[in-house]
């Protein structure tokens, strides 16, 4: 058996949310978000961001190989959502 991986920290989850909400609200096309992240950032680079062992400089230029201002709309109101706590969510998702 492997090791259970450690959780991703804050600053990987809030990116997470930006990434899901730009997404849910349509500021993003997700096909073409995708496309051009894997076209404009080098692989290696692209799946330790996504394991979350990227270093912050690598994060940073990730970030900046995305649509930048949909992504810094949406970071600006994500305080501002309502918050669903992790029990509602299991709720949530039992009765599907």
């Amino acid at each position: 058996r492997g090791a259970v991986p450690a959780p991703h920290g804050r600053r990987a989850l809030a990116m997470d949310a930006i990434v899901l909400r730009a997404l849910d609200t349509g500021r993003i096309d997700g096909p073409d978000f995708f496309t051009g992240l894997f076209r404009r950032v080098p692989a290696e680079r692209l799946l330790r961001f996504l394991d979350g062992t990227a270093s912050l400089r690598e994060e940073w230029g990730i970030g900046l190989r995305t649509p930048v201002r949909p992504m810094l709309a949406t970071a600006a109101e994500l305080p501002f959502l309502p918050r669903r706590t992790r029990s509602t969510a299991r709720d949530g998702e039992s009765h599907r």
